[in-house]
């Protein structure tokens, strides 16, 4: 499945968040992120939640958001 998605790039994580909503938007309906230390919390919400398929990443077997958003991407991609 493609999907066209916000790669993270040089956005802060909060920035890359918002974006994800709207990038995402047709696949379900996600909250905010509004905290920084809670974005495994979140991106799980996201896998949860949507109807998007695919073999996506566990936010939890990464420490840094970026490294799992580069891998989410090029999932979605």
């Amino acid at each position: 499945m493609s999907i066209r998605i916000t790669l993270p790039g040089q956005l802060s994580l909060l920035d890359w968040a918002d974006q994800i909503a709207l990038d995402l938007d047709p696949y379900g309906s996600f909250g905010r992120l509004d905290n920084k230390d809670a974005w495994q919390e979140w991106a799980m919400n996201i896998l949860n939640t949507s109807t998007i398929k695919g073999n996506f990443p566990v936010p939890y077997d990464f420490d840094d958001w970026r490294d799992w958003a580069e891998r989410f991407c090029q999932e979605a991609g």
